[in-house]
């Protein structure tokens, strides 16, 4: 078996359901597609998809933990 059909195959889906994976609307991720910005996508013959590998990876990079300083205050504000 050759070294590409070993690789894993992306399931794909299309703009709309990206952007209830991301919790945003389709037109942002239109938007972030113009601006450069936002998770790869896959087009092909003038169609948007995305990987929802890539998706999920994208949400992974993004993920904050809140600091010290912020758990802090919110205790405080709970007093």
């Amino acid at each position: 078996m050759s070294a590409n059909l070993q690789q894993r195959i992306p399931q794909l889906v299309n703009t709309r359901k990206a952007a209830e994976i991301l919790g945003r609307s389709p037109a942002t991720l239109k938007r972030w597609r113009y601006e450069g910005v936002g998770p790869a996508y896959v087009e092909i013959e003038g169609r948007v998809s995305y990987d929802v590998a890539v998706l999920i990876e994208y949400i992974n990079e993004n993920t904050r933990v809140p600091s010290v300083r912020a758990y802090m205050e919110e205790s405080r504000e709970a007093l």
